[in-house]
């Protein structure tokens, strides 16, 4: 039985847009971007760790929203946002690694 790859940065049906609620909270909106995609590069490890192929396809796109949000944020509201930065950096290494690559010098 052939498996799929597991994908989980492809855009979705819908896109990347977002309803925002009310009231819109950027720097709530930025974090709980930034932590999906942590949890998606954790798990796509877990899958990498146990044989699954992972198909990358969109990252390059997830990361470049999520700059782009970090960067619509204000200076001192963007600076609360770097340990949400750091973190998915880290994980983000650490899929590199699963998948056998060297991770980019910082």
């Amino acid at each position: 039985m052939d498996q799929q790859p597991f994908a989980p940065f492809r855009e979705l049906v819908a896109g990347f847009a977002e309803e925002p609620g009310f009231p819109y909270e950027p720097l709530a909106s930025a974090r709980d971007f930034a932590r999906s995609l942590a949890t998606a590069a954790r798990l796509s490890v877990a899958f990498a760790q146990s044989g699954r192929q992972i198909d990358l396809t969109g990252l390059d796109d997830r990361v470049g929203l999520l700059c782009a949000k970090a960067l619509d944020l204000p200076p001192e509201i963007g600076r609360e946002f770097r340990g949400e930065l750091i973190m998915l950096r880290t994980e983000l290494d650490g899929l590199a690694r699963a998948l056998g690559q060297r991770p980019p010098d910082s």
